[in-house]
């Protein structure tokens, strides 16, 4: 069985992990962050998981990005923030946030599944990252940011 750590993005309510867990039986550690509290907290929070609990891949959904790509671990990205400066089509983040995230420059080992047309994001930046790091995204078709196309295929 694999075992992942599921980091959410912003207002996450865990929806995509317990899809994961219940249509793929992976064993799911979830972590669920409040990123108006800021994002080294959640930095931490995922630090402490990984020490406590081996897992095979971190998957994360947009913000949560900002967090799996500070760790060497095996990834998937569903509709991930890469600049959250600049790639947001509606401005989201408080300034504590803002404060202390970074635009994400590489991803090693590392999938990504996005919208054709994201609602929330300006895809273009997440197409230019893939470019830069050499990764063929996953493209799913007439979906949203949120991808309820693909997890409802899953």
């Amino acid at each position: 069985m694999k075992t992942i750590l599921f980091i959410g993005g912003y207002n996450s309510q865990g929806g995509k992990a317990e899809t994961l867990r219940q249509k793929k039986g992976w064993k799911v550690y979830t972590l669920l962050p409040d990123y108006d509290k800021g994002l080294l907290q959640w930095v931490e929070a995922a630090a402490q998981i990984l020490r406590e609990h081996p897992v095979d891949e971190i998957h994360a959904s947009s913000t949560g990005a900002l967090v799996a790509c500070l760790f060497p671990h095996k990834k998937v990205l569903y509709s991930p923030v890469i600049d959250p400066f600049h790639q947001l089509r509606e401005p989201l983040f408080k300034k504590k946030f803002l404060g202390e995230a970074t635009v994400i420059e590489q991803c090693n080992a590392c999938t990504l599944i996005i919208p054709e047309d994201d609602d929330v994001l300006f895809n273009d930046i997440t197409l230019a990252f893939c470019r830069k790091n050499h990764i063929t995204p996953v493209i799913s078709k007439n979906d949203d940011h949120r991808l309820t196309r693909y997890f409802g295929n899953l």
